[in-house]
């Protein structure tokens, strides 16, 4: 089930439940933590998963999505977490997974629940128990 704003899912929103959940200083960092999550996240995924919940998403960040697609490369959540921490302002990766799961968490919350089923059953067994565990 998806829980969008009344208008439909706003930029200001999501990455406002990011920066809240991440516990971060601004709703810049929580873009670039966004954005880092979602980058790495689609080269894990199809391309036909990512256009499959893009419009659960705020309109910025499915165009994000749409700029990715093809073959999913197969990689661990280390690699995962540390591909996102290169984005970010930090490479420890006990706070990159903190944070990612405070992601995870929002899209659990954002996206249908077949689409987060779908997504779950693309991942490796410790990404999809990640994502799996954020909602909780």
């Amino acid at each position: 089930m998806t829980h969008s704003e009344p208008a439909g899912p706003t930029m200001a929103g999501f990455l406002e439940q990011i920066r809240h959940r991440a516990e971060l200083p601004d709703d810049t960092e929580a873009d670039r933590l966004t954005r880092a999550s979602l980058h790495a996240l689609s080269e894990r995924l199809a391309a036909g998963q990512l256009y499959d919940f893009a419009p659960a998403l705020p309109p910025e960040l499915q165009e994000e999505l749409h700029r990715f697609g093809g073959q999913a490369v197969a990689f661990d959540q280390e690699t995962f977490l540390e591909r996102i921490g290169g984005e970010i302002d930090t490479v420890d990766l006990d706070v990159v997974e903190r944070r990612v799961e405070a992601v995870f968490a929002v899209l659990l919350y954002w996206l249908p629940g077949e689409e987060v089923e779908d997504t779950v059953a693309q991942l490796p067994p410790d990404l999809a128990e990640m994502l799996r565990s954020a909602g909780g």
